[in-house]
């Protein structure tokens, strides 16, 4: 039986047999069994020994053949371990127990930490939206939704841990405490972190903090060690994971609804004497799916580039404008040549030689404050109060506010934010005024053919005013913007006209009925689009008796009769009429004018509170004076630069061309088809806010409507009962010749230019005829 059953086994016999059975053994071969039987004949008497060595595997071996090797030692412990079933049984499971004791812990402490590991660096971390809150001196709240997205085939949880944030540069931005995370297998797990990051290095996050709020992609990697315990194990796993975090960027800033406050007159610091505080709404939009939320009151520094906001200089381009703004050149970075792009600097911040160095310097102009900061993906809207000094360049900006001109403004903030002071570097617009402080003009027979004698408060007279109290100029019309009063006063505008003219005149004198034309004065003047010097002077307030002071929205309506002079007494029904009335100077009640002495030695301006009713309106009266060398250039006929009316400068003091342009501005804009001429006005006026004066700097283009009574110029026009009544001296525009760039574009083919006008031009025109 063990023969059969163990195949490979060698059995070695010895048989000792008696001598009857020895001879049939001798007979016996298993390999020829022929020889037995002939063996069988054969008989021996003693015993004797057959040594029969056979093998189950190997043929051609028999019972006689030389004996084999001894079995090895490890066949023999095969053979005593796996000799039966049991013993193959018994022998296997030792073995295999043997096995889990060894590799059990190999494949737990080396491979599976392996194969962790390889999960976990596969596992990717996305933000999906992030706020950042409550910055502190040196700490900031994060609040953000992760998604990891579990590369691993089962589940597991990410044991909480302290991350360190590493920056692209390799260095150590801040921590935060990760949470525990729970990962389902094979798919994306969102979670919520919150978690108070502290700052390990304020430069690192600033110049960080400049992408992010650039627009730009700001990578970080989260590193840290943790566990991750899956079927009921907990490994050690490195943490080592890029996180972007998107730019921010404030897209489409603007400053709307600018109100004044107040003034600090008292303000004294960064050597500006004075400020001046505005309310303003700040609108702003964000995209980014990081946000800032819980910021409280942020402050940022405000710059002005003077230069790039000359909107007049630069054709009113606001890509110009917005490109030019938006360069940041401090005096400080101007006197040290730093002044152009962050690529064409140098280590030390220096420009590079050849590199395009900008010539605009901007100036600190003041701050602006942000209550309840937040910037949220849409539009945001914020409160704030700005904060401006007293000076030149905030004159002009103020100046080109109430012209309605769109400005921009550099931000740079904040700077009360510790670690993330001035991470932020923005082109604010200044939305444009909603009105302008000057909507126009009006020259008619009292203001301009007659003048106005500014320390009576009536029309000049041919023997009771001079040149130095007869004045000419216009009647001045304009809407506060702001919603509180305030004032102006020592207004000087150079006033413009909107293109060149050029012409020719004739003063001319008809008396007795027309009888009698006397062409006094030929009148010679050169091209040009300068106007007049207008200014105010005392009394600008009592010009005309055509508005009620206590109408409201006349000249002195609320504020300045109430608050700012008492120009009138008696009570709502009195007036101002009576007063300075060309009728009966006299009719007024005793004591209802002692407010005129005011008014007529009055060199400020109130502007009454403003609102969308129109009850911040306001006038006043502005002098024309001579503009600076503009006599000497303009008049190139024999008549100089002498007053115009007989040489008397008590009728007109002005000269020629100064006499006879608005007029000629007049007749030029009737036969183009429109009733006003426009003007541009540059200049300087004083604001007062709460006792502080600031001066600014407005630009304003504004109609001037006129009368009929100044396109039929009458110098004589009720200067004298006796004169006016037998003789008129002045022109028309049938006087008026266009000559030069005027003719140029007015008597050319399908020109404006009526025929009698263009008639000295165009030799094809009878002048007799067409005049």
């Amino acid at each position: 039986a063990s023969l059969l059953t163990a195949a490979t086994l060698r059995c070695r016999l010895h048989l000792t047999l008696p001598p009857n059975r020895a001879a049939m053994a001798s007979d016996f071969s298993l390999k020829d069994p022929a020889r037995s039987s002939a063996a069988r004949g054969s008989r021996h008497s003693q015993h004797q020994s057959i040594d029969l060595s056979q093998s189950m595997v190997e043929s051609g071996n028999a019972f006689g053949d030389p004996p084999r090797a001894r079995p090895s030692w490890l066949q023999r412990q095969w053979t005593f371990f796996c000799g039966t079933p049991c013993r193959a049984m018994l022998g296997c499971g030792t073995i295999v127990l043997l096995g889990l004791i060894i590799f059990v812990p190999i494949i737990l402490l080396v491979i599976v930490p392996i194969v962790v590991n390889m999960f976990v660096n596969a596992t990717t971390m996305t933000i999906i939206s992030a706020t950042l809150m409550e910055p502190l001196p040196s700490t900031m709240l994060i609040d953000t939704w992760v998604e990891l997205n579990n590369a691993g085939p089962i589940a597991a949880k990410l044991s909480g841990f302290n991350a360190t944030l590493v920056g692209p540069k390799g260095r150590d931005i801040g921590w935060l405490v990760f949470p525990d995370v729970p990962l389902d297998a094979n798919s994306a797990n969102l979670q919520h972190v919150l978690s108070q990051m502290t700052i390990m290095n304020e430069q690192a996050i600033y110049e960080e903090g400049l992408d992010l709020l650039a627009g730009r992609p700001v990578t970080w990697r989260i590193k840290g060690e943790t566990t991750l315990t899956t079927l009921g194990f907990g490994f050690k796993v490195d943490i080592d994971k890029p996180l972007t975090f998107p730019g921010v960027l404030l897209e489409n800033f603007q400053t709307r609804n600018v109100r004044i406050n107040y003034a600090n007159a008292s303000y004294d610091d960064n050597g500006h004497s004075g400020m001046i505080v505005m309310d303003a709404d700040l609108e702003f939009s964000s995209s980014s799916i990081l946000q800032f939320d819980r910021i409280g009151m942020l402050r940022a520094d405000l710059w002005y580039n003077k230069d790039a906001n000359d909107a007049e200089k630069w054709g009113f381009s606001k890509v110009f404008r917005e490109l030019h703004g938006s360069r940041l050149c401090t005096p400080e970075m101007n006197a040290n040549n730093k002044c152009c792009k962050p690529e064409d600097q140098d280590e030390d911040g220096v420009c590079k030689e050849g590199v395009e160095v900008w010539k605009e310097v901007s100036e600190n102009i003041g701050w602006c404050d942000m209550y309840d900061f937040k910037v949220l993906r849409g539009v945001n809207r914020v409160k704030a109060s700005i904060f401006l000094y007293n000076s030149e360049t905030n004159g002009y900006n103020l100046g080109r506010w109430v012209s309605q001109w769109e400005q921009t403004i550099i931000s740079v903030g904040p700077t009360n934010k510790f670690f993330l002071n001035k991470v932020w570097q923005g082109l604010v617009t200044l939305e444009a005024g909603p009105t302008k402080m000057f909507t126009g003009g009006l020259v008619d027979k009292q203001t301009l053919v007659q003048g106005y004698d500014l320390e009576t408060g009536q029309n000049c007279g041919l023997t009771t005013s001079s040149a130095e109290t007869c004045n000419r100029g216009s009647i001045i019309s304009g809407v506060n913007p702001f919603v509180r009063e305030w004032a102006l006063k020592d207004i000087s505008y150079d006033v413009y006209f909107d293109e060149k003219i050029e012409y020719d005149a004739k003063f001319v004198i008809n008396a007795l009925g027309n009888t009698l034309s006397v062409p006094a004065v030929d009148i010679q003047c050169a091209a040009s689009d300068t106007f007049a010097r207008m200014q105010t002077r005392p009394g600008m307030l009592a010009y005309t008796p055509n508005n009620d002071p206590r109408v409201e929205g006349g000249p002195s309506s609320g504020f300045a009769v109430d608050g700012y002079r008492k120009n009138t007494i008696g009570g709502q029904d009195a007036t101002m009429l009576k007063c300075i009335s060309r009728e009966d100077p006299g009719s007024a009640t005793d004591g209802e004018c002692e407010g005129l002495d005011d008014l007529l030695s009055d060199q400020t301006i109130p502007l009454p509170k403003g609102s969308t009713n129109g009850t911040g309106t306001y006038t006043f009266f502005l002098t024309a004076t001579p503009f600076p060398g503009r006599a000497e250039t303009i008049n190139t006929g024999a008549h100089g630069i002498d007053p115009c009316v007989l040489g008397i400068d008590s009728l007109v003091s002005f000269d020629c061309c100064l006499m006879t342009v608005t007029t000629a501005a007049a007749c030029k804009a009737e036969q183009k088809g429109k009733k006003h001429i426009d003007v541009i006005s540059r200049g300087n006026a004083t604001m007062i806010v709460d006792g502080m004066d600031m001066i600014v700097y407005p630009v304003v283009k504004l109609p001037l409507s006129y009368t009929e009574e100044v396109v039929e110029f009458d110098a004589l026009a009720e200067t004298s009962a006796v004169l006016s009544a037998v003789a008129k001296a002045g022109f028309n525009c049938d006087e008026i010749k266009w000559t030069g760039v005027t003719a140029e574009e007015a008597c050319a083919p399908n020109g404006w230019g009526s025929p009698c006008s263009c008639c000295e031009y165009d030799p094809a025109i009878n002048c007799a005829e067409a005049c």
